[in-house]
């Protein structure tokens, strides 16, 4: 039966096996740290402009060209379809008869039954 001081116990190394690894892999970083080499070239010093050109205008300026991209063709066209008045397009049988919802009338029974033989996926039958 385990204890509250055997459990303890045992947990010890662990903990102490995870502490000398972090202090291990914070010893690995450190030199990361480090300074450009002195026979390196200095790389030039980046105005506040530039700065502010890199990380907002640029972003903010794509951002603002995209949403004008996507909003100005619904402007430039009608308003379509707004709640309360009958729908004005075409209507639209995806899957349906190549002559469109027209067709259907045309279709008789024995063609239907003829163009679903062998039809399905993974050789099914409907």
């Amino acid at each position: 039966m385990l204890t509250h001081d055997s459990a303890r116990r045992r947990l010890r190394p662990v903990l102490l096996l995870l502490g000398a690894a972090w202090f291990v892999l914070g010893a690995l970083v450190s030199p990361a740290a480090a300074d450009t080499p002195a026979a390196w070239e200095q790389p030039p010093d980046v105005s506040p402009l530039g700065f502010l050109m890199v990380l907002l205008i640029l972003p903010l300026g794509c951002a603002a060209v995209i949403t004008l991209l996507v909003v100005l063709p619904s402007l430039a066209s009608d308003k379509g379809y707004e709640p309360g008045q009958s729908w004005r397009g075409d209507t639209e049988w995806f899957g349906g008869p190549t002559k469109g919802v027209k067709g259907a009338d045309d279709v008789t029974p024995d063609q239907i039954e003829q163009s679903s033989q062998g039809a399905g996926g993974i050789s099914g039958r409907w």
